[in-house]
């Protein structure tokens, strides 16, 4: 190939190296791609400040029953509260001084308890290619009431799907998952990556975070102490991810920069979006708008619109050419203050 190019328009081989160079980084940057939303659960739309919160973390929502209680903790809350590292219920580590994690039931005293959440993928998943797929795990013991609670269990999982879930109708267990330890997990102190791959069989656009077989074939292990009540496995997420890069898997999200949360500001209401979802153009209108800049970046703080705007009217937005996923606007005055914010979902 590279003689074919020579002999057509005479580079020679110093002048094709750069063009090669920029190939090999556009791929390798196309290839870097995690198909997880808010994969470090950075993003935040209200601060958590009590258990059953794990909606707060955009784009995540509960896929098991009503009952089950997935929570989320970020450093934005207090350490009586939902605070990282420190908590009212448990005392961990962050992960890669990132801020947020999730925490989930992976096992319970009464009969299958499980907890379940799960987020929808930036693209589904192409049939016949190869994804690898990893998350971080640890085991943690959570106090309430005088009473330490933690046990150590295998099945800490993932799994993909084509459909949603949500309380009204949770996701079905059947001793399947993509992805699970199948080695108990007892290390409460140091952070487990779990990984594997698999050749995608559908079209898959959502992944689970959870426990996705019964009691009769999960592990689980007492954990005495003084003050110990063996009645739940309970368990820590933290950059989940689902890519066709081997090495972002397998350690490479490392590396990741963590993202900036951006929640939503209690002016949110006099910010009009519309339509929204949209796949074309969108229309925002805002009270004052004058003299204020508009910022619209994705998921990872990457900025694809940028303007200040001199008028009252409302402005127009062509997005048919960004990719689809979840997008935050936000309007900043001429002091460099954000005074409102909107997610905008592109289709």
């Amino acid at each position: 190939m590279l003689s074919l190019i020579y002999d057509k328009i005479g580079f020679n081989m110093k002048n094709i190296w750069p063009y090669l160079f920029l190939v090999i980084l556009s791929c390798k940057a196309y290839s870097q791609i995690n198909l997880v939303p808010n994969f470090s659960f950075e993003q935040y739309s209200i601060c958590p400040n009590a258990a059953d919160q794990i909606q707060y973390a955009v784009g995540w929502s509960k896929y098991s029953i009503a009952a089950s209680t997935p929570d989320y903790y970020n450093a934005c809350a207090t350490a009586t509260s939902m605070g990282v590292p420190k908590s009212d219920f448990i005392n961990q580590n962050d992960h890669r001084n990132c801020s947020a994690y999730a925490a989930l039931i992976i096992w319970g005293a009464t009969v299958n308890d499980r907890e379940h959440i799960g987020v929808q993928l930036t693209q589904p998943l192409v049939i016949g290619q190869k994804y690898f797929l990893s998350f971080y795990t640890v085991m943690t013991e959570s106090y309430f009431s005088g009473t330490y609670y933690g046990m150590p269990s295998n099945n800490i999982g993932l799994r993909l799907s084509t459909v949603s879930y949500n309380p009204s109708t949770p996701i079905p267990f059947n001793n399947f998952a993509h992805l699970n330890s199948s080695s108990v997990i007892n290390d409460s102190v140091n952070w487990t990556r779990v990984t594997g791959s698999i050749i995608a069989d559908s079209a898959y656009k959502y992944v689970i975070l959870g426990n996705f077989f019964d009691d009769a074939n999960t592990i689980t292990l007492p954990y005495s102490c003084g003050s110990c009540l063996d009645a739940q496995c309970y368990y820590l997420y933290d950059d989940v991810c689902v890519s066709t890069d081997s090495l972002l898997a397998n350690g490479g999200i490392d590396a990741m920069l963590c993202t900036v949360s951006v929640p939503e500001i209690n002016e949110s209401d006099k910010i009009k979006v519309f339509p929204n979802p949209s796949n074309d153009f969108i229309t925002i209108s805002f009270q004052a708008f004058k003299g204020k800049e508009l910022i619209l970046t994705d998921m990872f703080g990457k900025i694809f619109y940028s303007e200040k705007t001199n008028n009252q009217g409302p402005v127009t937005l062509n997005v048919s050419s960004y990719p689809s996923g979840m997008y935050f606007l936000k309007i900043i005055d001429q002091n460099g203050a954000q005074v409102g914010s909107k997610k905008i979902n592109k289709l």
